[in-house]
């Protein structure tokens, strides 16, 4: 794998892009995605280059699925937001239930602008937030695609292992009170693995694994 510490995120990317031998095409359909999100918010943006270049680590460490498997998916999990009220998605103090309600659009969203090219990562983001606590969406579209079954499988993996990577990233560089009402500040690193823990007790090895490998 290669260093990327010091460089900027979308010096990563384009690191990355090199790295997983992305053909020029296929670079041009997610840039132009992510391009979508860029210019509604900066934050959401820079949080989707993060996930999927903590997707493409994480996969490469656990050898579950393959980079490009974590990689796209999560650079286009939040695509959904470029049709999210800016209001809400924007909003540092005083998320409220009317705010949530409206993200909650955000995985219907993205696999409506997604399905058709990237079709993987649509069935993913799809699923991703189904893991949480009062997961969403309620109602998940028929596939337009016929997936085989290890596909389907793939799929689900995907998207468990995305919502850990995603959950993450949200809770050590948040900017907002979404975890706790008029606090902006980030938690210390305990209170985040702990957060983290509480919320996916299902993942616990693979967290303390990624903890450990100071991959988290």
């Amino acid at each position: 794998m290669k260093n990327m510490e010091n460089d900027s995120l979308e010096a990563r990317l384009l690191k990355s892009y090199e790295y997983l031998e992305i053909s020029n095409e296929q670079r041009e359909s997610i840039n132009t995605y992510l391009n979508l999100i860029k210019y509604r918010d900066i934050e959401t943006y820079e949080h989707s280059i993060r996930v999927g270049l903590k997707g493409e680590e994480v996969a490469e460490f656990t050898h579950i699925i393959e980079p490009k498997g974590l990689f796209y998916p999560g650079l286009l999990h939040d695509v959904g937001k470029a049709l999210t009220n800016p209001k809400s998605l924007k909003k540092k103090i005083g998320f409220d239930d009317k705010d949530k309600k409206e993200l909650k659009k955000h995985p219907i969203d993205g696999y409506r602008i997604l399905r058709g090219v990237h079709d993987f990562s649509a069935r993913v983001l799809l699923y991703h937030h189904w893991f949480q606590e009062h997961g969403y969406p309620e109602h998940i579209p028929h596939p337009d695609v016929d997936w085989s079954k290890g596909s389907e499988a793939m799929i689900m993996i995907s998207a468990r292992i995305l919502s850990v990577i995603d959950f993450y990233d949200a809770a050590t560089t948040r900017k907002n009170d979404k975890f706790v009402s008029g606090v902006i500040e980030t938690p210390d690193k305990d209170k985040i693995k702990e957060a983290i823990l509480k919320h996916n007790p299902d993942q616990e090895y693979l967290i303390n694994q990624l903890y450990n490998q100071g991959i988290f």
